[in-house]
C-alpha cells in the first residue's frame, strides 16, 4: 500500500456480476453462518452439536451487534484492519469507522483511511474499539477523549488493541481494571490506575473490558471476542474463512522469544520498552 492510499483495493472492485470477490466473500460467511448456528432453510433445522455451539456466545445469532471503530491520525492500520476482517463475517453485526472530524483520516506511514463518521455523530454503539497507534497527539486529546468516555460509558463491551488500551485508559474508564497492551507500553496502564498484565488477550468484568496485545495480536484479540459473544462455531467459521494460520517464520515477536541482541535494537528506537515504559507522543 502506497502513502498515499485509500482504504481500497482490487477486491473491491465490482466484477461482472456486480459483485467484488469480497463482497461474495462478506456474503457466504454471513449465509452459510447463519445457516450453521441458525438452522436455517438450507439444514430445516441445527443438529445438537451445532445447536449447542450457536448457544455458547453471549449473544444469540438474532442480537444485534454494532460495533464503533474509532480511528484517528497516527493509528495503526494493522491494530484495526485485523479485527475488522473479523467482526465484518459475524452475522447480525455492523461495524462502523468513525473519527474526531469524520472523512479522511491519515494513518502511520501515510497511509490514508476513510471515509470515517464525526464520533460526534454517533450517539452509541454495543461495543466501541480503541487501536493503537504510533502517535496518540490526538487520540489523548481533550475532545477526542471526551467522545471515546462517553461511547464507552454507554458500551457493553469496551475493547482495545495495542496501546489503544492507553487511550481507554486515560479517559478514566479502565480504573481498576485488568488490560492488555504493547509489551512495550504495558506498565504505562498503571499511571493511569489500570492493571497492566503482559497477556496477548486480557479480559475483565466478565468480558465487558477485553483487549489485545500489540498489532497483531488484535487477530486473536477479535477471534476471542467473536467466540465470547458469537459463539466458538462462529470464530473458528471465521477463522478458516480467512485462513488465520499463523507460521512465523522467526520466533522474534515478543521479548521472551526475541534474542538480546535484538531486544536491545527495540530499546534504543523505543527506549523504555524492555521495561514496558515506552513513550509515545501524545503520552505524558
Amino acid at each position: 500500500m502506497t502513502n498515499d492510499s485509500e482504504n481500497t483495493s482490487s477486491d473491491e472492485q465490482p466484477k461482472s456480476g456486480g459483485y467484488s470477490r469480497r463482497d461474495a466473500l462478506k456474503l457466504a460467511s454471513v449465509a452459510t453462518l447463519g445457516a450453521i448456528v441458525g438452522g436455517g432453510a438450507l439444514l430445516g433445522r441445527a443438529t445438537p452439536a451445532l445447536a449447542k455451539a450457536a448457544g455458547a456466545g453471549m449473544l444469540s445469532p438474532a442480537d444485534p451487534l454494532n460495533i464503533v471503530i474509532a480511528v484517528y491520525p497516527g493509528g495503526t492500520l494493522l491494530d484495526f484492519a485485523g479485527p475488522s476482517e473479523i467482526f465484518h463475517r459475524l452475522p447480525n453485526t455492523n461495524v462502523r469507522y468513525a473519527s474526531l472530524d469524520g472523512g479522511y483520516v491519515t494513518l502511520e506511514f501515510g497511509v490514508r483511511y476513510g471515509k470515517t463518521e464525526r464520533l460526534a455523530d454517533i450517539a452509541k454503539a454495543d461495543m466501541i474499539l480503541v487501536p493503537g497507534g504510533s502517535d496518540l497527539t490526538v487520540a489523548m486529546s481533550p475532545e477526542y477523549q471526551a467522545q471515546i468516555r462517553r461511547l464507552a460509558e454507554g458500551a457493553k463491551y469496551v475493547t482495545s488493541v495495542c496501546n489503544g488500551s492507553l487511550v481507554l485508559a486515560a479517559t478514566g474508564v479502565l480504573k481498576g481494571k485488568r488490560s492488555a497492551c504493547h509489551w512495550a507500553f504495558v506498565n504505562k496502564l498503571s499511571e493511569y490506575g489500570a492493571i497492566p498484565v503482559p497477556d496477548r488477550f486480557v479480559e475483565d468484568d466478565n468480558g465487558r473490558f477485553m483487549s489485545g496485545g500489540g498489532v497483531t495480536a488484535g487477530i486473536d484479540f477479535a477471534l476471542r471476542v467473536a467466540g465470547r459473544l458469537r459463539g466458538q462455531q462462529a470464530a473458528e467459521f471465521t477463522q478458516l474463512l480467512i485462513e488465520y494460520d499463523p507460521a512465523p517464520p522467526f520466533h522474534s515477536g515478543h521479548p521472551r522469544d526475541a534474542r538480546p541482541e535484538v531486544i536491545a535494537m527495540v530499546d534504543k528506537v523505543l527506549p523504555g520498552a524492555s521495561k514496558g515504559l515506552a513513550r509515545v507522543p501524545g503520552v505524558r
